[in-house]
């Protein structure tokens, strides 16, 4: 026996049972129930996400390294060098 928890898909499962045979409304009720899981977790999810999204916090913001090139004695192989510049918050 399955055991719907919301109201709503409670209605549908009584509706599957007076309208289609028994096989095929035993189908359709576990395929109900299946929805009706992913339904309260999604929602679950989103309720947890926008309950803690005030106390995430920010991203730092980090800029991308310099690049700088200059030839060498060797042809075809230059000096490559990268540098990133220090935020106040690493120092």
């Amino acid at each position: 026996m399955i055991k719907f928890r919301l109201n709503g898909f409670k209605v549908i499962a009584k509706w599957l049972d007076k309208k289609l045979p028994g096989p095929l409304s035993f189908f359709f009720k576990g395929w109900l129930y299946a929805l009706e899981s992913r339904y309260i977790a999604a929602k679950a999810t989103a309720a947890v996400e926008k309950g803690i999204a005030p106390f995430i916090p920010n991203d730092p913001v980090i800029e991308p390294p310099t690049y700088h090139s200059e030839p060498s004695e060797v042809e075809g192989l230059d000096i490559i060098e990268l540098t990133r510049t220090r935020s106040k918050d690493e120092v």
